[in-house]
Formats: structure tokens, C-alpha cells, sequence
């Protein structure tokens, strides 16, 4: 179940030789693994892929919607250009945007881009460690992630949906996507499933799965009501949100992050009819919250 990060080391293994400790440690081999399932594309979770199925011959499953994914790691110029829009459009300072957009290029952290043998839909069961696992499609996070619920053991395996001290980032790009609504949404399939025990991708096993679902479902909703105050009088920039929200100290890195989240969440609310956006006169957009009739205005 996923494989780790490729490093970039010039004279290294990469970080093979970690893998292989990890399978030793529990008395397993890489050469056992016939079948490889990433939860989702990211460099942490799939960089390894490419060098998996090429040293053991395994089959590659991923949820199909993978596919368009690792389609931004063999073109990252055109994801690059893609985010230096949306920074723009968003009141990004001209003077920022190549900075905040130079992440986009993760080729360093890959083994190689390698498609899935098979792609996942949800719902798929699998047989592994004597017990049977159910695919939940848990986007969000990224399109693609899934989640492995065991039937008969009450335990999920949630990659990076669900982790014990922190919410993964929700990102957003361009059109009319709404991750965070998708992102909430599996929250509820996995409250749903109530796991006693949560295997996630980082952090420590922890339990009672369905109440951290809970939790994480009340810190999105804190923020969605931050994000209403900001904007409650006048209309605002998804970068002045940003500053509003997390603040002005962040490093580039940090702060296109934030900026994701901050669209994310607008996305959301607009998508609810809770904020409305308007084109200011330089072609950006701004957010204000939407206006509602007044009793008075009915009467006349």
C-alpha cells in the first residue's frame, strides 16, 4: 500500500534501501509485493511506483482518475502556466507569481510516471493479509485518493484523508471543481463506517476513525465562517483572504498552499450560494458574501 517519495540524492539509492528496511521489519522482502495500490498520485505516496513495478513486475492499481493526475508530472509547464493563472485571476501581486508558481515541476521526486494496470472505480474488494478489503473512493484531497475499509476487522487504511493531528491540504485549480465539497463528502462515507482503527498515511495508528472525521468536518467549518467574516463588509481578494486567514509570514511554498485552501473554500461557499464573486475593472475577481433580499424589499 503506497511506496514513499523518490529522493533526488546525486549519489544515493534514492531511498530504496529504506524501503527494503521497512519491508525486513516485518519480515517481508520487496520482491514479495505482486500487487502495488496507491492511494493517491503524490510524490510521497507514488514516487517510488515506477522503480516497484519495474524491480518486482507487480500490477499498479490506482483509482482511474490517477491517470489525469500524474498527467501534470509529464507536463509540468503546462500545470505551471494553469497556476500562474489562477494566482493572477486571484490578485496575486505580477511580482509573486513566478515564485508562488514554481512547485509545479515534481519530476525530481519520481521514480518515473507509471499508469495503473488497474484502475480503480470504488467499491473493488480485495483479498490481502487474510482479510478483505473494500476500495472507498475518498476524493478530496486529491481527486483519485482512496481508502482501504476492512469488512470483517473494522480497520481503514486512510493514506492521507484521514490523520490524527492534522486536515490535508484541499487545493484548487481552475474551473468549476468543488474539492472541499468532495472532501466533505468522504468524510461522511468514513463517519459512515465508524473504523474502530485508522492506519493513516502519516502519524500513528489512532482510533475511533469516525469521531476525527467529526472533528475534521468542525474545523472546516470554522473556517468557512472566518472566511465569511473577512468578506462580511466589503469584497476581498482570494490573496487578501489568504493574508486575512493564515497570515503574511509565510514562505513561498507555505503560501501558495494557503492560497489553494483559501480558493478551495471559496469555491465551496459560492457552490452553496453563500458568497458571490464579481470581476473587478483589472480582470481579477473579488468575493463578498451574498446579498440577501430584505423583508422590505418582498413587501415591495
Amino acid at each position: 500500500m503506497d511506496c514513499g517519495i523518490f529522493f533526488p540524492d546525486a549519489e544515493g539509492d534514492h531511498g530504496w534501501a529504506d524501503l527494503e528496511s521497512a519491508f525486513a521489519a516485518v519480515g517481508a522482502r520487496v520482491d514479495d509485493v505482486d500487487r502495488l495500490v496507491v492511494t493517491h498520485p503524490h510524490i510521497d505516496h507514488y514516487g517510488m511506483a515506477a522503480r516497484m513495478v519495474d524491480a518486482t513486475g507487480c500490477e499498479l492499481w490506482m483509482h482511474k482518475a490517477g491517470i489525469e493526475e500524474i498527467g501534470y508530472y509529464r507536463d509540468p509547464a503546462s500545470a505551471t502556466h494553469t497556476v500562474k493563472e489562477l494566482l493572477t485571476d486571484h490578485g496575486v501581486d505580477p511580482a509573486e507569481v513566478d515564485a508562488l508558481a514554481a512547485y509545479e515541476d515534481w519530476r525530481a521526486y519520481l521514480s518515473g510516471v507509471v499508469e495503473p494496470t488497474r484502475p480503480l472505480a470504488g467499491g473493488e474488494e480485495i483479498i490481502a493479509a487474510g482479510r478483505r478489503w473494500q476500495v472507498v473512493h475518498t476524493p478530496g484531497h486529491s481527486p483519485s485518493h482512496v481508502c482501504l475499509y476492512a469488512l470483517d476487522g473494522r480497520m481503514l487504511i486512510s493514506g492521507d484523508h484521514l490523520l490524527p493531528s492534522v486536515t490535508p491540504h484541499i487545493d484548487f485549480r481552475r474551473g468549476d471543481d468543488d474539492p472541499l465539497g468532495d472532501f466533505l463528502t468522504s468524510l461522511q462515507k468514513i463517519e459512515d463506517l465508524a473504523p474502530d482503527l485508522v492506519l493513516p498515511g502519516h502519524g500513528r495508528p489512532f482510533e475511533d476513525g469516525a469521531d476525527r472525521a467529526r472533528a475534521v468536518e468542525r474545523f472546516h467549518d470554522r473556517r468557512l465562517g472566518s472566511i465569511l467574516q473577512v468578506i462580511r463588509h466589503e469584497p476581498h481578494t482570494a490573496d487578501e483572504i489568504t493574508d486575512e486567514i493564515f497570515g503574511t509570514t509565510l514562505l513561498h511554498f507555505e503560501r501558495r498552499l494557503a492560497l489553494g485552501e483559501a480558493l478551495a473554500h471559496l469555491a465551496y461557499l459560492r457552490r452553496r450560494g453563500e458568497v458571490e464573486r464579481i470581476e473587478s475593472d483589472d480582470g481579477s475577481f473579488r468575493y463578498r458574501k451574498t446579498r440577501r433580499p430584505r423583508p422590505s424589499d418582498d413587501a415591495e
